[in-house]
């Protein structure tokens, strides 16, 4: 039996590469060296059982992960709520998760590559990979976990953008005489929305997201103007003070990154196959993306298996229940939208009253 190649550095790919070895296949890992950043994410209770079938519990330690309190929010009016739902999971540091997985792959010995594909060309018998060492490699199948940028992503995989979201965030390290609540917080403004939440370390992720075109001048290049913005909020902006983080947030600039949705119609074409943000990037507003990033590696893993023998049944499976679970997100997504009356009249929450299916800035990616 010949090799799965899997392509890609992060949560989906590692999930993936160790799912094909537990199959007993050899999987191919090309990885590039990159660094990888922690924006505040969660893990919900649902992923227990996704690392245990990984055989991979113990990821979640004391430097991974933070037991969560749950989400508070306020959202719809001006009140401050907790979640109904929501509680448990984990407050994640992906960066000492991702790196505790792949530490655990290279003790199982696998093959990895710390290189790019240029280029994924279908074959009868399976995908040839071009490197960006001018080698050629073929496998019987390949996954494409390369995040937003998909290498595999060629026309006919109808991947769209629907909206211009982006998060303008900072990680600001705790005063040691804090003792922080280990909940999420949420709050609805004009401009979009705030996300703060714990990260193992002591430290906080602050985060505005609103769309790129939205975003005031100076604001992604001055700490002070940024948290300006958070200066009328209700919640976010005393949780800052009472943190002691709301001078230490305005004393450098903050990062910026691309959050919008980038779906495809299609995630498997031939034997290649895609996962996590490869085959859906989604708002993180009600996403579960850590959790999907999981399973959708596990599942891609399980598909390519079927396929390289000749099945194609797991693989259809795989890709119309990834595809529904698009369908239902964005729906729900629509409707977390459209539960803020408050700001009605301001373009980001104008642009958001449209259905997903008609946006008027979707547009068909390259």
């Amino acid at each position: 039996m010949g090799r799965i190649a899997v392509i890609g550095t992060g949560v989906a790919a590692l999930a993936a590469a160790r799912s094909v070895m537990l199959a007993g296949r050899r999987p191919l890992l090309i990885a590039p060296d990159r660094d990888v950043i922690s924006r505040g994410e969660t893990l919900s209770p649902s992923a227990a059982a996704l690392l245990d079938q990984l055989d991979w519990a113990d990821l979640l330690n004391a430097e991974t992960a933070l037991p969560s309190e749950g989400r508070f929010s306020v959202w719809g009016d001006a009140t401050l709520r907790r979640a109904a739902q929501g509680e448990g999971g984990w407050h994640i540091d992906r960066a000492s998760f991702e790196r505790r997985m792949r530490a655990k792959l290279h003790s199982d010995s696998i093959e990895s590559h710390p290189i790019i594909v240029t280029m994924l060309v279908h074959h009868c018998d399976g995908v040839v990979l071009e490197l960006g060492d001018g080698r050629v490699v073929f496998a019987d199948a390949a996954i494409d976990c390369s995040g937003r940028a998909a290498v595999s992503s060629g026309t006919t995989a109808g991947r769209r953008r629907t909206d211009r979201l982006v998060a303008v965030w900072r990680v600001l390290d705790l005063p040691d005489d804090t003792e922080p609540a280990m909940a999420a917080l949420i709050e609805a403004v004009a401009l979009g929305w705030w996300y703060m939440s714990p990260l193992p370390g002591r430290r906080m992720m602050l985060g505005l997201f609103t769309d790129t075109d939205l975003l005031p001048p100076g604001a992604a290049q001055d700490g002070t103007n940024w948290t300006g913005l958070a200066a009328s909020t209700i919640a976010i902006a005393p949780r800052l003070h009472s943190l002691g983080l709301d001078v230490t947030a305005a004393l450098q600039p903050p990062q910026v990154a691309p959050a919008a949705t980038v779906t495809a119609s299609r995630l498997i074409e031939g034997r290649i196959l895609r996962a996590g943000d490869a085959a859906a990037a989604l708002d993180p507003l009600g996403a579960n993306g850590l959790a999907t990033a999981l399973w959708s590696g596990i599942a891609a893993a399980e598909a390519a298996l079927t396929l390289t023998n000749g099945e194609r049944e797991r693989a259809d499976a795989y890709e119309r229940d990834y595809l529904q679970g698009i369908a239902q997100h964005l729906v729900t997504q629509q409707a977390m939208y459209a539960a803020e009356p408050r700001f009605s009249d301001a373009p980001f929450w104008q642009r958001r009253r449209t259905a997903p299916s008609s946006h008027p800035q979707k547009e068909i990616l390259p």
